[in-house]
């Protein structure tokens, strides 16, 4: 046996070392050519000016967005059985490839909404306020024409706002607060599309939330004192204030921004802590915290009832109606709620409730 193999192994040496060489030529000559033109323009197409909104057929819908800065982009929530399978995709993303939000918690994928940032200001006197009102070209009567409001955040009232006439008074007090309570109901609008979509998605498949969506879901429950399990009593605290009844209320608690707690503290919405006006850092705080009081406070829940009844018909959310549910805002109760509707009427609040931001 062994003899048979050897003959044949020594023959195989005579060719062993010369077809190792033709490999190595063969691989060199390889090596050597140069690599095929890539024509790149072929993988990489730039839309037009002017065409940025258009998406691609096979662009998930949620990342095509609106190119107007003062746009707010909102996902449809039309459930169709495409759309469960997109949330199929969604579900298997790792948590470094969702997109913004707001809050300690980035919203996950869908909550895809340009969130406008306002630009603050410190006026020190009343004249300064209206003086910067003029350089920005922003005026209530442009904006009840449809003018978007520039985005601003007086930091606090003028200590001097009760040195002009009513008129003048109030119209300054409305100009300042008006964009404040635009940019808080914008976060909460953020906060409430976003649930929304929770919660179709949930319907449909009640175990398929991503960790990174629970976590939001959790923290969202937590801001509004309540429990992430409690989904309808949920989107029924999620959502924004009228601006008619927001800025008619903070009026009439600050006296138009003239009493001592709002020039001391900010206190403009008449909260109280302790048995005294509550302070708060500056306008924005105040007003975030009156919107957050509204949204969850027990003694409010009748407001939110009535919200959600206007949500479930489809109707506008009035803040004229929506006042009457807060008879207990005020000891003066019945009273309060006319005096306040009395205020909307004259000052023709209800234009504002259509008011959008705008950006620089």
């Amino acid at each position: 046996m062994q003899s048979s193999i050897w003959p044949v192994v020594e023959r195989g040496r005579q060719y062993a070392f010369p077809v190792v060489w033709a490999a190595v030529l063969a691989t060199g000559v390889g090596l050597g050519e140069p690599l095929p033109s890539l024509d790149i323009e072929s993988y990489l197409s730039f839309a037009p000016v002017g065409t940025a909104n258009a998406a691609s057929p096979e662009e998930p819908a949620f990342l095509a967005m609106n190119p107007e800065p003062e746009a707010l982009t909102f996902v449809r929530h039309d459930f169709t059985r495409h759309d469960v399978n997109e949330l199929e995709d969604l579900y298997h993303r790792s948590s470094h490839e969702i997109t913004g939000g707001h809050g300690r918690f980035a919203a996950p994928g869908n909550a895809i909404r340009r969130q406008v940032q306002l630009r603050p200001i410190n006026p020190r006197t009343a004249d300064e306020l209206a003086g910067f009102f003029r350089d920005v070209s922003y005026s209530l009567p442009d904006v009840r024409l449809g003018e978007a409001v520039p985005p601003i955040k007086v930091e606090r009232v003028p200590a001097d706002l009760g040195t002009k006439d009513g008129n003048e008074r109030k119209a300054l007090f409305i100009t300042a607060i008006l964009p404040v309570v635009l940019a808080v109901n914008q976060r909460v609008l953020a906060d409430r599309e976003q649930l929304l979509y929770l919660r179709d998605k949930m319907a449909v498949y009640p175990m398929r939330l991503s960790p990174i969506e629970r976590i939001w879901l959790e923290d969202l429950a937590d801001r509004y004192d309540t429990t992430a399990d409690n989904i309808d009593e949920l989107v029924r605290r999620v959502d924004i204030v009228p601006p008619s009844m927001a800025i008619a209320q903070g009026g009439v608690e600050s006296g138009w921004g003239t009493s001592a707690a709002a020039r001391v503290g900010n206190a403009l919405f008449g909260q109280i802590r302790a048995g005294t006006p509550q302070p708060f850092t500056n306008v924005a705080e105040a007003t975030d915290a009156y919107i957050a009081n509204l949204n969850t406070h027990a003694a409010y829940a009748g407001f939110r009832a009535a919200r959600a009844a206007l949500r479930e018909r489809g109707a506008p959310l009035d803040g004229y109606q929506l006042i009457g549910s807060l008879l207990r805002y005020s000891e003066l109760g019945h009273n309060y709620v006319k005096f306040v509707r009395q205020i909307m009427r004259e000052n023709d609040l209800a234009d504002f409730n259509k008011a959008r931001l705008s950006s620089f």
